[in-house]
């Protein structure tokens, strides 16, 4: 009896320490500050895993795409770091940190031997100088201009980021202009603007070794896990996973936006967690809204996305579509949240409408479907050749909302001049050359790629077929759902438009990809999730390696492509040789 309950006691202790275990977050994870916008994990346990199961080692790849006399190379490289003491089946980040006066991008993984890591940067750094702290060490690397930091289980590689860089890296007006950009500029004169973080001397490095030490101390209120999204990001184990957090992007420009903006768009988070599963890839993606915001997503509640729109669709042959829910009066109340309602409406006021009338005239629920994908041949309008170019028929409709503010709309002098009252609906005032067929009624506006698949669309006696039942079943209810069939796309792409040499490798590519589905669920009250589903025709093998084998294919091709178009070169070069050879003989002969 003690015996079993001995037994049943260490069987429940596994089952609490694995339980554990699974929702622990990584060891290095600590190091990552709060501040960081984005920050990338690669778990690579699980990826290695992964690979090794299915046979896939380094030296396999290196042997598949190296040459026999770089490949004794290559291996010694993989050896070396596999000596190097860092820790390969840790989890490593790679997170990128905006300030206002100084950016930069860390890479942070894990250690298995501090002792060994230091005699591999003594061998591989030039310039190699070691710096000792109380309870950790670095190195300048000047070559890359960054700081390499480590402790016992942890290291940190900092490099700064020129501000230039991170303006061009981010939307157009999401950051304040450089200076120095433009020396006749006044914010290339101005000292309070952030400066460009360029690491160009061992004293400007100084400000990444304080912030280097700075990340080894952090609080546990100064890192990325005391914020709740990123913390159960991390629970998740996925394969790779992704934060976003532009709070640190606003706030390092706070003058150049509205108080309220910032306030609104706070606690505002996105994370993805992906996985390479068998056959397939799978996107787990949440984002997260402040307070503010989800008063405003409660207030209009979930509009879900019209599932008639779409299964009406005249076709047997789909290739991909999107159905959307979206309440648009969401906007207007953003917008006046910020504040900046009186200039959108100013800026309306010559064609005697209110941002309130545009978004009032659509209800929000619109669909686009694409089928009947082809590649047509057709006669050039400049010469006698022809011309290969894809080909799909599409539909658009997007349904009318408040029926006195969508007249009010069309008939404004913003469009009054392109459409005419008829009958419930408006008309063109002419054709334009390649315009789509349209039609607007005071129900819905559709327009399509030709006519007669408008007018069978609209007669909604049309049944979209090839549709996965199980898939549409599952966007019922929800605001977002999309789908593209990979599959016939490409098996409609002729081989004839394909170089001879490169068939091979792109019926591969063909072979590879089945369809892509994605679904947003409804808004919960403080998230709204997503799934992004990759199918790959082969089921029976892990997604990630049909990706390796592919690409180390590919890899190999175009080397051999360099060798073969090498090879022709110097072919070419020694037959003008010869000619020349035989030419000077010839005039030789003559004398």
């Amino acid at each position: 009896m003690t015996k079993m309950f001995s037994k049943a006691l260490l069987a429940a202790s596994a089952v609490a320490i694995l339980l554990s275990s699974c929702s622990k977050v990584p060891e290095q994870s600590k190091y990552i500050p709060k501040t960081a916008s984005v920050v990338v994990s690669v778990n690579s346990k699980e990826i290695s895993k992964k690979l090794i199961t299915n046979g896939i080692t380094m030296d396999k790849l290196f042997a598949a795409v190296q040459e026999k006399d770089s490949l004794s190379e290559a291996q010694k490289f993989w050896k070396d770091i596999e000596n190097s003491g860092l820790d390969l089946q840790a989890n490593s980040f790679v997170s990128v940190v905006y300030g206002k006066e100084a950016s930069y991008v860390a890479l942070t993984g894990g250690l298995k031997d501090a002792g060994k890591f230091e005699d591999y940067l003594k061998k591989n750094v030039s310039n190699f100088s070691l710096q000792t702290k109380s309870d950790y060490k670095y190195i300048l690397e000047e070559k890359q201009e960054a700081v390499i930091a480590w402790n016992k289980s942890t290291v940190i590689y900092l490099k700064g980021t020129e501000g230039d860089a991170m303006q061009k890296a981010l939307p157009p007006g999401a950051m304040p202009p450089v200076p120095g950009a433009d020396s006749d500029s006044e914010e290339a004169t101005d000292t309070n603007t952030a400066q460009p973080a360029a690491l160009v001397t061992t004293e400007g490095a100084q400000q990444w070794v304080t912030e280097v030490d700075h990340l080894f101390h952090l609080k546990k209120e100064e890192t990325a896990g005391s914020i709740e999204a990123f913390n159960d990001l991390l629970k998740n184990n996925a394969d790779v996973s992704l934060y976003v957090n532009p709070e640190p992007i606003y706030s390092a420009q706070a003058a150049m936006m509205p108080a309220n903006l910032k306030t609104l768009l706070a606690d505002c988070y996105y994370t993805g967690a992906v996985n390479f599963d068998k056959g397939k890839i799978v996107v787990e993606g949440t984002s997260y809204v402040g307070k503010d915001l989800a008063a405003i997503y409660k207030k209009y509640g979930n509009m879900e996305a019209d599932l008639d729109m779409l299964e009406k669709y005249p076709s047997q042959n789909i290739t991909g579509f999107l159905v959307y829910g979206f309440d648009f009066r969401m906007i207007g109340d953003i917008v006046k949240s910020t504040g900046l309602d009186g200039i959108a409406n100013m800026g309306l006021q010559s064609s005697g409408l209110t941002l309130d009338d545009i978004l009032n005239a659509f209800k929000g629920q619109l669909v686009f479907v694409a089928s009947d994908f082809e590649m047509k041949k057709k006669a050039s309008l400049y010469d006698g050749d022809s011309t290969t170019s894809p080909e799909s028929k599409w539909v658009f409709a997007m349904k009318v909302g408040d029926k006195a503010a969508f007249d009010k709309v069309m008939n404004s002098p913003m469009l009054k001049g392109f459409f005419t009252k008829q009958g419930d609906g408006y008309a063109l005032t002419q054709n334009f050359p390649g315009m789509p067929a349209i039609s607007i009624t005071d129900k819905l506006v559709t327009s399509a790629s030709d006519s007669a698949l408008l007018q069978e669309y609209l007669g909604g006696k049309g049944k979209a077929g090839g549709l996965d039942n199980s898939f549409v079943s599952k966007i019922k209810g929800n605001p977002m759902g999309a789908y593209v069939n990979f599959e016939k796309i490409v098996n409609n792409i002729p081989d004839s438009e394909i170089p001879a040499e490169g068939r091979p490798l792109a019926g591969k590519f063909k072979n590879l990809l089945k369809d892509m589905t994605a679904v947003s669920n409804s808004f919960d009250g403080k998230t709204q999730h997503s799934q992004i589903v990759l199918n790959f025709k082969n089921e029976n093998e892990n997604s990630l390696v049909q990706l390796v084998n592919l690409g180390t294919e590919t890899a190999k091709f175009i080397e051999d492509s360099k060798k073969a178009e090498a090879a022709s070169v110097d072919s070419v070069v020694a037959a003008v040789d010869s000619a020349a050879q035989a030419a000077e003989a010839v005039e030789a002969g003559k004398k």
